[in-house]
């Protein structure tokens, strides 16, 4: 090799720099991936509220729904896939402080669910932009819940594919 550099000192020096590499802090875990702790927060909020832990099953807080949402919005290529959630989520933030003159997180459980109840049109006139996010905040809640393991084996009851001793359907012949 040339310039004094043998191979012995080139590994070497790519140790040295594949080491100090692995050395790097590692990022934090529970941070959100692509939304900012706030709209994480009320994402998380909101989906507990379409689908709360009940004395059946727990809700899409245990599932981690607002979690893959984060997660798929983050990997998203399109750039209103991303724009979407967080003008919705600015969109609840400021009904609620039209309403109660509080963010959402900051209201009270009652005042949360009044405020869902209007965005989805059930109580009150929602705007456009509020009617779209409920639906796209709801279809998504329900998708990614009953997708997860929690949604289909604990709610559900899904067993997988199992051997019936006995045919237990309708024959035809």
């Amino acid at each position: 090799m040339e310039a004094g550099y043998s191979r012995r000192d080139l590994f070497k020096t790519l140790a040295v720099v594949g080491f100090a590499t692995l050395q790097l802090p590692a990022a934090e875990p529970d941070k959100p991936l692509f939304f900012n702790r706030d709209e994480f927060n009320l994402l998380d909020r909101l989906t507990d509220l379409i689908i709360p832990t009940d004395d059946h099953s727990p809700g899409a807080h245990e599932a981690g729904v607002a979690k893959y949402i984060d997660w798929s919005t983050a990997h998203a290529v399109e750039p209103d896939a991303k724009s979407s959630w967080t003008k919705g989520l600015a969109e609840v933030d400021a009904l609620s402080k039209e309403l109660f003159n509080v963010r959402f997180l900051k209201a009270s459980k009652d005042q949360q669910i009044e405020a869902m109840n209007r965005l989805s049109g059930a109580k009150g006139k929602a705007t456009e932009p509020q009617q779209h996010f409920w639906g796209q905040l709801k279809d998504t809640t329900a998708f990614v819940y009953y997708t997860s393991s929690v949604g289909i084996h604990k709610d559900m009851g899904y067993l997988g594919n199992v051997i019936l001793e006995q045919f237990q359907g309708y024959d035809a012949t």
